[in-house]
C-alpha cells in the first residue's frame, strides 16, 4: 500500500496520508480471478469509503455480490448489551446502504463465518471471493483453511483500514531489541507529514514530540463540559435492542439509554460534534476523572472506528483540519495527543497484536492466579471510584482511558488477578472492544504480564494518584493517605504490597527503582503492618466486602 496525498490538504503541515483503495482499484478489475468475485465484508470493516467495496463502487465493469455473516464469532458470548446492539445494528444497516448503492447483499446469520459462507455457497455459486485481511490474524488463517476445503478462490488483500501498513512495521521493528509506541509514533508522524514544522526536515511542530506531560490536569470546578447527547437509536437498531433483551440475561450491562452510532451518518455526526466541541480541551483533561461529567473532552469514536464506520485516516484529517482553522483556540497538546493515539498508539497495539498474540494468550510473568473480584461486574463496592466507574460502564459500555487503565486495570495488577481473567473482562464489559486491541492493553501494558514487550514498567499508582486526577476521594469511605486501618485506601495499601511481593524484580528497572528502595527503608514493623492490611484487603475483595 503506497502513501499519497489526501484528497484534501489542510494545511502544509498536515502531510500526506494513506489512498482510498489505491491498491484494490489496481487489483479488482484485473485481480487474478477470472470472474466478477463476491466481496465479503467482516463485520469490522463496515466501510465504502476504502477497499473493495470502495473499489467495487469505483469500477464500472463489475457488480459484485457482497456477503455479510453476521455470527458469533462476531459476538462471543458474553458482551455488554450495547456491544451486541452497536454490531448488529451497525452491520445490517451498512447491508441496507450496500443494496441502495445497487449491491445485491446476503446477509447470513450462523454460529461461525465459515458455516455462514458454506450458507452462501449452498444458495448461489460462489467460486471467487475477495476480502480484506481481517483485524486478527487467527481468522485469516481460518478463511483460507475454509476456503481450501471448499475450493472457493480466495483473494484477501490489505486491510485499507488501518494507517499503517505491516512493511512499516516489520521496517521498524527488525532492528529493535525494544518496541515502544514513542519511537513507533515519531517515525510514521515524519513519514506523514503530521503536525511538522513547514520546511524543517523532520522536525516536530512547536519543537516537542510528545505533550503528555501537559495533558495531566485536575478537571476544575465548575468546568463547563459540553454534553454528549446519545444518538436515537436507528429503526434497525430499534429492532436489535429488542432482540438483545431477550438475551439480556447472558450479558453484562444495560440497554437503558443506548445511543451509540450504528451508522455512518450518525458517526459522522459524532465526529464533527467531537472536533467542534471538544477538541480544544480534550488535551489538559484527557487524563482527569469526574463524579459529575461521564466522559468529559473524550471523542467517543472508538466504537465507530474500529467498526468501520469511519476511517482512522479521515478521522485524523478532520481533526487536523480543525486545528488548522482554529489554532487559537485549539492547543498543541490537545491535537497532538488526539493525533498520537490515533496514529501511535492504536496502530501500535494492531501490530504487537499480529506479533504477539500467541504469546499474551498465557503470559503471567508476574505470577498471578488471584480471580476478578465480584465489584467488576455490580460496582458494589466502598471504593467510590471503581463503584463509580463500573456504574457508568454498566449504563454506557464506557468509561476512559485512565479510567481502565488506572482504575479497573491497575487495582487488578495490584491484588493480582490473572491476566487472562482481566483480558476477558475487558472483552466483555466495553462498546469498542476487540482482541487487536484489548488484550495488547490489557495483557502486556495494564497487567504487564509479558514483563515488558511493549511497555518499560508496569502501570501502578496508589490512592495518591487517584485523588490527585479526579474527585472521587472526596466521597470515598477510605482514604487515599492511608495504608493500614479500617479506612486505609486498598489502592495504597496495596500498592506497598505489589512492590514488595515483586522488589527483587523492580529494583533493577530505572523507572521501579526509587519505589522499591523507599519501601525498603520503611520500619519492619511498619511494612509487615502493611502487608497484614494487604492480607485483609484480599479477604474482603473476595468475600464482597471491600
Amino acid at each position: 500500500m503506497q502513501i499519497v496525498r489526501p484528497t484534501v490538504l489542510v494545511a502544509s503541515a498536515l502531510g500526506e496520508g494513506l489512498g482510498r483503495g489505491e491498491v484494490l482499484q489496481r487489483r479488482l478489475p484485473g485481480s487474478t480471478m477470472s470472474v466478477s468475485p463476491h466481496i465479503l465484508v467482516l463485520p469490522d470493516q463496515l466501510t465504502d469509503q476504502v477497499g473493495p467495496v470502495f473499489a467495487a463502487l469505483s469500477s464500472k465493469k463489475m457488480k459484485s455480490t457482497i456477503l455479510m455473516v453476521e455470527s458469533r464469532d462476531a459476538q462471543p458470548a458474553p458482551r455488554h448489551v450495547q456491544a451486541l446492539v452497536t454490531l448488529r445494528a451497525a452491520g445490517r444497516e451498512f447491508a441496507e446502504q450496500l443494496r441502495a448503492h445497487g449491491f445485491t447483499v446476503q446477509l447470513i446469520q450462523a454460529e461461525t463465518y465459515e458455516e455462514g459462507l458454506s450458507a452462501a455457497c449452498a444458495a448461489g455459486s460462489v467460486t471467487d471471493l475477495l476480502a480484506m485481511e481481517p483485524s486478527g490474524p487467527q481468522l485469516t488463517t481460518r478463511l483460507r483453511a475454509w476456503a481450501k476445503s471448499t475450493g472457493v478462490h480466495l483473494e484477501i488483500v490489505p486491510n485499507e483500514l488501518w494507517l499503517t501498513t505491516r512493511e512499516e512495521w516489520e521496517e521498524f521493528a527488525s532492528d529493535r531489541k525494544e518496541l515502544r509506541m514513542e519511537y513507533w509514533y515519531r517515525r510514521v508522524r515524519v513519514a506523514r507529514g503530521w503536525l511538522m514544522e513547514p520546511g524543517a526536515k523532520g522536525e516536530p511542530l512547536g519543537g516537542v514530540w510528545n505533550l503528555d506531560q501537559e495533558n495531566r490536569q485536575r478537571l476544575p470546578k465548575g468546568a463547563k463540559v459540553p454534553s454528549t447527547p446519545p444518538f436515537p437509536p436507528s429503526r434497525a437498531a430499534q429492532q436489535v435492542i429488542e432482540e438483545v433483551r431477550a438475551e439480556a440475561s447472558k450479558h453484562f450491562g444495560s440497554l437503558d439509554g443506548f445511543g451509540w452510532p450504528t451508522n455512518r451518518a450518525q458517526a459522522l455526526e459524532a465526529l464533527e460534534r467531537f472536533c467542534k466541541e471538544r477538541l480544544a480541551a480534550f488535551g489538559p483533561y484527557e487524563d482527569a476523572m469526574s463524579t459529575e461529567h461521564d466522559h468529559l473532552y473524550h471523542s467517543l469514536l472508538s466504537s465507530a472506528i474500529n467498526l468501520g464506520l469511519l476511517t482512522p485516516h479521515e478521522v485524523s484529517l478532520r481533526a487536523l483540519e480543525e486545528f488548522a482553522r482554529r489554532p487559537k483556540e485549539i492547543p498543541l497538546q490537545s491535537i497532538e495527543g488526539f493525533i498520537r493515539q490515533i496514529l501511535g498508539w492504536r496502530e501500535f497495539m494492531h501490530h504487537t497484536y499480529e506479533t504477539f498474540w500467541r504469546e499474551w494468550e498465557t503470559a503471567n510473568g508476574l505470577k498471578h492466579h488471584e480471580p476478578l473480584p465480584g465489584f467488576y461486574w455490580s460496582g458494589e463496592t466502598k471504593m467510590a471510584c471503581i463503584a463509580r466507574v463500573v456504574q457508568k460502564l454498566i449504563k454506557s459500555g464506557h468509561v476512559h482511558h485512565i479510567e481502565r487503565l488506572m482504575l479497573l486495570g491497575n487495582f487488578a495488577l495490584l491484588i493480582g488477578v490473572t491476566p487472562q481473567e482481566v483480558d476477558a473482562w475487558f472483552l466483555e464489559a466495553f462498546i469498542d472492544a476487540h482482541p487487536w486491541v484489548v488484550t495488547p492493553n490489557v495483557v502486556a501494558m495494564s497487567q504487564f504480564a509479558d514483563l515488558g514487550k511493549i511497555t518499560s514498567k508496569p502501570y501502578i499508582s496508589g490512592g495518591a494518584y487517584v485523588s490527585r486526577m479526579g474527585d472521587d476521594c472526596s466521597n470515598c469511605f477510605y482514604d487515599p493517605k492511608l495504608s493500614v486501618g479500617e479506612r486505609a485506601c486498598p489502592f495504597t495499601t496495596l500498592y506497598w504490597d505489589f512492590i514488595d511481593r515483586h522488589a527483587e524484580r523492580f529494583v533493577k528497572n530505572p523507572r521501579m527503582a526509587r519505589q522499591v528502595r523507599s519501601w525498603e527503608s520503611r520500619k519492619e514493623s511498619v511494612r509487615t503492618e502493611i502487608l497484614e492490611q494487604a492480607k485483609l484487603i484480599r479477604k474482603r475483595a473476595k468475600s464482597g466486602q471491600l
